[in-house]
């Protein structure tokens, strides 16, 4: 996967719904606090715009409906000439549309705006395009107690007991696990039912399956997919891993390593139970692409709302 690209510091594989799991450090089991809502690449400060036309063009965007949004943003870019976020926003949706054209001119008078932002946006972009077409490798090459196995969380019911999609997440989990019997654990995810949150839930049933507590490391804040990616980033560096395999559903598998990675995670595959009998993966059209889209721009700090 994904060879010659410069990644940050923490390197992660993923799993889909037949994967992951495994063991871990030391004895303790970790639970990582909630991150500062600003990400590590965060938009500059200046908001020239005006604060209605820049929320109803972001309403626009994030539901698909290009042709208003971007006519927003174009009167904002006339107007505020000197609002970053607004051309990020322009050259980050210029992209989801595939039009080259309009993404190298935007990029260009983000570029002269902010020379930061640009770079996080453009290395945003290369990850969303690769991961939307890249062929997933299902069985990818672990390292030991620095590869970590990273379960996502899902919805738990009003008496916080978990899906059967959420409990397949898990199994595959164990599985990679018994793969590589020297590599942590993190589960991820907050959501509360019924005062239990899913990283709870998950540890609980880890447990209840045989694996031992002390390799099982908990993230049970993060409320969506980018702060799974940001948080057990965050997590992960901390207790020294150095790459992860992502244990989530397949349909989920292609927004996950693009978010994880441009969290500053290094993607470096997916296992499944049966490496013979992997799930199928379709590349997804440029047009397809929204929802990693519209997480790359939370990831990098880039304000929903003015």
């Amino acid at each position: 996967m994904r060879q010659g690209r410069v990644h940050p510091t923490v390197r992660i594989a993923v799993v889909t719904c037949a994967a992951a799991l495994a063991v871990g450090f030391g004895s303790i089991t970790a639970v990582a606090e909630p991150a500062a809502s600003a990400p590590a690449t965060a938009a500059e400060s200046v908001r020239s715009a005006d604060a209605e036309q820049y929320n109803g063009a972001q309403d626009a965007l994030v539901k698909g409906r290009y042709d208003t949004g971007f006519a927003a943003l174009d009167a904002l870019a006339t107007a505020a000439a000197d609002d970053a976020n607004v051309a990020a926003l322009q050259t980050f949706y210029a992209n989801a549309t595939a039009d080259a054209v309009a993404v190298a001119e935007h990029g260009a008078r983000l570029r002269g705006l902010s020379p930061t932002l640009a770079d996080a946006v453009d290395r945003a972009i290369a990850v969303i395009d690769e991961v939307a077409t890249e062929t997933i490798d299902f069985a990818p090459t672990t390292d030991g107690p620095r590869t970590a196995i990273v379960v996502l969380g899902l919805g738990l019911d009003g008496d916080g007991n978990m899906t059967p999609e959420l409990v397949a997440r898990l199994r595959s989990a164990v599985a990679a696990a018994e793969r590589s019997p020297e590599s942590p654990i993190i589960v991820t995810g907050g959501n509360p039912q019924s005062g239990i949150t899913e990283a709870e839930a998950m540890q609980r049933w880890l447990v209840e399956e045989g694996i031992a507590a002390d390799r099982i490391h908990s993230e049970s804040t993060a409320n969506s997919t980018v702060q799974n990616a940001q948080r057990t980033t965050a997590l992960a560096a901390e207790i020294g891993i150095e790459n992860m395999v992502l244990a989530t559903t397949p349909s989920h598998l292609r927004r996950a390593i693009s978010d994880f990675e441009i969290a500053g995670s290094d993607v470096i595959g997916a296992a499944t139970t049966n490496v013979d009998d992997v799930p199928d993966l379709p590349a997804l059209a440029p047009t397809a692409r929204l929802g990693m889209t519209v997480d790359a721009t939370k990831i990098l700090g880039i304000p929903r709302t003015y």
